[in-house]
């Protein structure tokens, strides 16, 4: 993996996916980060060599099928530290989020020769670069009070809680929830027809 911005994204999947490092819900949870991911994975597929290279040249921007995006997200199963892939349905599903994002000028959406297609915006890439750089602090804040000495911590209810990570998270859940929000309505629908 020679990109820096897959090792970056590598590091923070389990967060992007709603869970710890350890498989864990965390309280964003998996669909509080599902726009994030379509976003992240549509993001990456455009902002990377190895992956702009499986997409298609129309109108002057790079778009990818839902096939090309899947890969994206399955590719991260091969890199470290967790090889887990980004959580992500190449279904109907996929075309509902995509087309739901779209509508907030997200991302593109294209269909051609009876493929979907879909780019993302310069909104969408300034969303999608917030939304790591987020991640990436959180990550980065965690690995920092994972190096603390157990007298630094407190145990509350069974669980290990570090009070300053516990602030972090929750301005994490605020930023990423306001994007969330915007989609709270529209994701119960798409996951009550899954």
């Amino acid at each position: 993996m020679k990109e820096p911005m897959l090792k970056i994204v590598a590091n923070v999947i389990p967060v992007l996916n709603g869970r710890d490092p350890s498989g864990n819900i965390i309280y964003l949870g998996p669909q509080t980060t599902k726009i994030h991911r379509y976003l992240i994975v549509v993001f990456l597929a455009k902002a990377t060599h190895m992956f702009s290279l499986m997409g298609k040249e129309i109108d002057n921007s790079v778009y990818f099928t839902l096939y090309g995006l899947g890969k994206v997200a399955e590719s991260f199963k091969e890199m470290g530290p967790y090889h887990i892939p980004i959580q992500y349905d190449r279904t109907k599903v996929a075309t509902r989020i995509y087309n739901m994002i779209s509508e907030r000028g997200l991302v593109t959406v294209k269909k051609m020769e009876g493929e979907t297609y879909i780019t993302i915006t310069d909104k969408g890439e300034d969303v999608s670069t917030k939304i790591l750089q987020d991640l990436i602090a959180y990550g980065e804040f965690a690995n920092m009070n994972k190096k603390l000495d157990d007298n630094d911590k407190f145990v509350s209810k069974g669980v290990r809680k570090v009070p300053g990570l516990e602030r972090v998270e929750k301005i994490l859940a605020e930023k990423i929830s306001e994007i969330y929000l915007q989609f709270e309505d529209q994701l119960e629908t798409i996951d009550e027809e899954e």
